[in-house]
């Protein structure tokens, strides 16, 4: 029998431009509030750039997916429409060939976030703005609205974004993940004992929530 006091921990690594990570972000999170245990589980989320050589400038994601996988824009443009249809699926808006550049800020700011105990709820804040169609998704404006929004002193922000603070901290989560046996994101961890990589239904989160719970004393 479990203490009173005891938590499980989940650890999920995310990129905010991937879109099985929005989906599987989602799907943990119906996860966690079906389960029993739902008032005593944590989750943090970690950083894993997928692309660091992503251009700055914002590029359609279709553009983005016939390039980097040497695919027909039509064909990239099917599998985007797929991703699309997953997302609408699970309640969460998509907007087509929506904007896409390089994370390496936005993930700065989600440690930022980690530091005033809502780093989970900045990247999804920003996975919704940028999927959803958001207008500037990756503007310092709208990474400032978002942050102050949970709680997080604009002052703290605008400095992140005005220098290289966390960048260390992004490298080394991602190699963090890759030790652990990450090719990927989303990629998640229970109680430092279950790993779960990329986005499985909401059914197999539960289960492992369950999996986990069961010794998250031992």
């Amino acid at each position: 029998m479990t203490s009173p006091d005891t938590r499980l921990q989940i650890e999920v690594w995310s990129d905010v431009l991937c879109p099985w990570c929005y989906i599987g972000d989602a799907r943990l999170e119906a996860a966690i509030k079906d389960s029993p245990h739902a008032d005593r589980i944590d989750v943090r989320i970690r950083t894993f750039q997928l692309d660091p050589d992503f251009p700055a400038e914002p590029t359609p994601v279709v553009d983005y997916l016939s390039a980097k996988k040497g695919l027909p824009f039509e064909q990239a443009e099917q599998m985007e429409a797929q991703v699309a249809d997953l997302a609408r699926a699970e309640g969460l808006p998509y907007a087509p060939n929506h904007p896409v550049q390089n994370t390496l800020d936005l993930l700065r700011l989600v440690h930022l976030g980690n530091e005033h105990g809502v780093g989970w709820q900045y990247m999804t804040a920003m996975q919704a703005a940028l999927f959803g169609g958001a207008d500037g998704a990756f503007e310092p404006e709208a990474l400032v609205r978002l942050g102050t929004g949970l709680g997080i002193p604009e002052a703290e922000i605008r400095d992140v974004l005005a220098t290289d603070r966390y960048a260390d901290a992004v490298r080394a989560e991602h190699e963090e993940a890759l030790a652990l046996g990450a090719r990927g994101v989303p990629f998640t961890v229970l109680g430092r004992r279950i790993g779960i990589p990329g986005a499985v239904p909401t059914e197999a989160y539960g289960q492992a929530i369950v999996q986990a719970w069961e010794h998250v004393d031992a």
